[in-house]
């Protein structure tokens, strides 16, 4: 029976500010070392996944919430939304009030005509210290932009409930807590993408584990036959059947060590 790792990358990998513990690295280079298959299976697009990132060595890699797919160095799956509905999402963004990045394949958009809110701000900083491609929202008179997800950040300014009722029907929001939303289209998510990528490799979900820290890694740990949630973040520990250390505790290590995958 083969075995596949199926790895949220903020939280799991990565601190919130880019930092990646050698116990982290030398735990997915272990588990390919000992036979696992692993699997990057994150909200990013694939723009957005750094080369030190993917310099540990992975299989394949599932992006934006299971809106695309590559694995062996080809895209195998890709769906994005059309021009008409991305900028009527612009419209209704900024008439909620809320703040947001646009997630395209080769860009991340900001809007400076929408609100901007401290997190917002924080990403943006953080952003340009590592040089990531990001640029306003074009005019609606471009009619080749579209985007895969986006996420946005609200407060009580924020007409939230109207929001919710814009994108019913074709987005689905993910509560990551602070006011923080992750946006992703609907029949996508983390554990669409990994039925995707099981079908590719011919593997059950008995054959699979799964490790993320937040709630958009919910699907995909219930899905798989071993769910794994890092220590520090509560919301997603009654979806885990284990739950590990934090990431700077070494937990993604002391998680691959206790299955026996290194």
């Amino acid at each position: 029976m083969q075995t596949i790792i199926f790895f949220d990358i903020d939280g799991t990998i990565v601190t919130e500010d880019g930092f990646m513990p050698e116990s982290a690295v030398r735990a997915i280079r272990g588990a390919r070392q000992k036979g696992s298959r692993t699997i990057i299976n994150t909200g990013r697009t694939g723009m957005n996944v750094d080369p030190y990132i993917r310099e540990i060595g992975f299989d394949g890699y599932i992006y934006g919430c299971g809106t695309a797919m590559e694995y062996a160095g080809e895209t195998v799956f890709h769906i994005t939304q059309t021009p008409q509905c991305s900028h009527e999402i612009v419209d209704l963004v900024r008439r909620t009030g809320m703040a947001v990045l646009y997630e395209c394949p080769d860009t991340i958009h900001y809007d400076t005509k929408a609100r901007m809110l401290p997190g917002l701000e924080m990403l943006l900083c953080h952003y340009e210290s590592k040089h990531t491609s990001c640029a306003d929202v074009p005019p609606e008179c471009v009619t080749d932009w579209c985007i895969d997800k986006f996420v946005v950040w609200y407060d009580a300014e924020s007409d939230l409930a109207a929001f919710r009722d814009g994108i019913a029907g074709q987005f689905e929001l993910i509560d990551r807590g602070n006011c923080f939303a992750e946006i992703v289209p609907c029949g996508c998510s983390k554990a669409t993408g990994m039925c995707r990528m099981l079908k590719l490799l011919d593997a059950q979900p008995s054959e699979v584990y799964a490790i993320g820290d937040s709630l958009n890694d919910r699907p995909m740990l219930e899905l798989a036959g071993t769910g794994i949630a890092m220590g520090d973040h509560p919301m997603l520990h009654p979806y885990a059947d284990y739950v590990t250390a934090n990431l700077l505790d070494d937990g993604l290590e002391k998680a691959l060590w206790h299955f026996g995958l290194i």
